[in-house]
């Protein structure tokens, strides 16, 4: 049977390495101790997030870029058949 000293050194232990794993933990998440922010949980989502929200703006920004690129070819080839339409009327 171990005494009590016994008992509380070995809780103390536990306490130390359950403080340690935590604090390794924590380093994993927020960056820290031998781990980089980039290397991070926090780090990555970060990036991840910058590179979703970039996606996304070019996504809008194409679109709408798009749809007018559509509009002026529309409005070119409109006043290109009309002009030719005015020469071909001219020219006869």
């Amino acid at each position: 049977m171990a005494t009590l000293g016994e008992r509380l050194a070995t809780i103390e232990q536990i306490a130390r390495d359950a403080g340690k794993r935590i604090s390794d933990l924590e380093d994993d998440y927020n960056g820290g101790g031998d781990v980089e922010y980039a290397r991070s949980v926090r780090g990555r989502l970060h990036t991840l997030e910058s590179t979703v929200a970039g996606m996304v703006l070019r996504r809008n920004f194409g679109l709408g870029f798009a749809r007018g690129w559509v509009q002026a070819v529309i409005v070119f080839a409109a006043l290109a058949t009309a002009a030719a339409a005015w020469y071909a009327v001219l020219v006869n």
